[in-house]
């Protein structure tokens, strides 16, 4: 179901059509096809299942705003889209435009099947000229592909001057290659990574019977393997005096438990345990989607931390993955030192933020990006909060 306004744009032949989507549902069953086939990527965080259950937990409060652009042979780009509104205190509120999925997806994008550029530039110039009570665009996350940071940029470049440009990498995304043997992985580690292993896993295999499974082969269904998984996961930022990703927020609790059972209907579901005398003391929570494995969280029994068994985690689940023809494993936003013991590339992430010509709007972009933000923020008791629309 489309809203009744558009725009167009005829050049040489070409037309092509940009319009606002009011119905997600409508869009199933074209998404991942058109997916599959884009310019820019292909990716778990891009897919109709993600993105439609995300915005069912996680919608109130926002606008929809995804925009099609059509040519006479049907779909052929997406925008997913919403207008988010948030309170800053004592300054008033801000509205943005924001990918589907911002916080919780690690890379957003857009759809495009051909025509790029012209298809960027209409989709943009719609959101500026169609589109009213926005302060600002944000699109944040954006993975630096083969393709798509130079078009967006070339893109950006033509944008008016009353608009402010400002683009920056946001997050780097570590990841690794996998050779096509489990044997040839390990000579690629370090020496001391690999003695290491060894070390733990011996001291490991000395006191308990230790088992690899997925989440069916320890006989658990989706929804225990998943109370499990939340409960390693918790237990173990617990132990640093934190909590961890669920513990405060019921919503996203909510949320990876439909989505884990959505993925296992689709095959996309990697959830594993290393096993101890029967009992899980570790749990790695992934995707496994278009020949990629997603590292998304983990979690583990801090008791058994002497025998380093978030690396042993996934030193097997590395050697599964492989052997189930993966190839590469993505260890997403973040390059803690953790990540660094394996993988020795990564790609970057980066946001483009189209800031309206006023003070309030240039006034927090410059507190955001500034090298003193947080410090000024804390003084200042700045925080962004969801605001609804009305």
């Amino acid at each position: 179901m489309y809203v009744t306004f558009s725009s167009s744009s005829s050049d040489l032949g070409i037309y092509l059509k940009v319009r606002e989507v009011d119905d997600f549902q409508s869009l199933r069953e074209n998404w991942n096809y058109l997916l599959r086939r884009n310019l820019l990527g292909n990716n778990v965080f891009l897919t109709w299942e993600w993105l439609f259950t995300w915005w069912k937990h996680f919608g109130k409060g926002r606008k929809l705003l995804i925009l099609t652009v059509e040519d006479k042979a049907g779909i052929i780009a997406i925008a997913p889209l919403m207008l988010s509104k948030y309170k800053l205190p004592v300054l008033g509120t801000i509205t943005k435009v924001e990918f589907l999925g911002a916080r919780h997806s690690d890379y957003n994008n857009f759809i495009i099947l051909k025509k790029e550029a012209k298809c960027l530039n209409l989709m943009i110039n719609h959101l500026m000229g169609k589109v009213t009570g926005w302060d600002w665009i944000e699109l944040k996350e954006i993975p630096q592909t083969t393709e798509n940071a130079a078009h967006l940029e070339r893109l950006f470049l033509e944008i008016p001057t009353r608009i402010k440009l400002s683009k920056r990498v946001c997050n780097l995304c570590p990841y690794m290659p996998l050779p096509r043997s489990f044997d040839a992985l390990l000579a690629e580690l370090r020496k001391n990574m690999r003695q290491n292993l060894n070390k733990y896993l011996r001291r490991i295999k000395a006191k308990h019977r230790v088992e690899f499974k997925k989440y069916d082969e320890a006989g658990f269904s989706v929804e225990e393997a998943m109370r499990t998984f939340i409960k390693l996961h918790e237990a173990r930022w617990t132990a640093k005096g934190k909590h961890g990703a669920f513990g405060s927020n019921p919503i996203f609790r909510d949320f990876h438990m439909e989505i884990a059972k959505i993925f296992e209907s689709k095959g996309w579901l990697g959830l594993y345990f290393l096993m101890a005398d029967g009992e899980p003391i570790t749990t790695q929570y992934t995707f496994e989607y278009d020949g990629k494995v997603y590292y998304y969280l983990s979690g583990f029994n801090p008791e058994y931390s002497p025998y380093s068994v978030g690396n042993l985690t996934i030193m097997f689940l590395l050697e599964r993955a492989i052997k189930n023809g993966y190839r590469e494993y993505d260890m997403m936003r973040g390059f803690e030192p953790y990540k660094r013991l394996w993988a020795s590339q990564y790609r970057k992430n980066f946001e483009v933020r189209l800031i309206r010509d006023n003070i309030l709007s240039r006034f927090y972009n410059w507190l955001i990006w500034s090298k003193i933000s947080e410090n000024l923020a804390s003084k200042l008791k700045l925080s962004l909060k969801n605001k609804a629309f009305k």
